[in-house]
């Protein structure tokens, strides 16, 4: 597993954090227009975003809604794009500008298997598979 201190952390994800972090900028603005939204009556303040599913299958077809199959480059995508929706203008921790709701966190990725779709379907997750999601420590 290739750690943020390691010496041969490679360019390609250097590139992705700093798209990341732009990002965060640039959801700044996206919860200051929502909340401009809602001040007016036309919208309300829970965001159902990120996806942060660990993408492992592309059957499930939803691959482009998430950061991808990086349990690392997933986590720091959900902690900035939640960080840059919530954060306030004026830096108050205590108070959000708009609510983030982190989806698909994990055993999510059946859309239509065999008759069953994500409406009607019962997934038991055993712990030792929840754990086999390699979520970073």
């Amino acid at each position: 597993m290739v750690k943020e201190t390691d010496t041969n952390f490679t360019v390609s994800h250097t590139y992705v954090y700093i798209y990341i972090y732009a990002e965060q900028m640039s959801l700044q603005v996206v919860s200051t227009e929502a909340r401009a939204m809602y001040n007016v009556g036309l919208a309300g303040l829970t965001f159902w975003s990120p996806n942060i599913n660990i993408f492992r299958d592309p059957r499930w077809g939803r691959g482009q809604e998430t950061p991808g199959e990086d349990p690392l480059l997933s986590s720091k995508y959900g902690s900035c794009y939640v960080k840059g929706l919530q954060q306030r203008d004026d830096g108050d921790p205590d108070k959000l500008k708009v609510a983030a709701c982190c989806k698909h966190y994990t055993a999510y990725d059946l859309d239509n298997w065999k008759g069953s779709d994500r409406y009607h379907f019962n997934a038991v997750v055993v712990f030792i598979l929840f754990n086999l999601a390699s979520f970073p420590s």
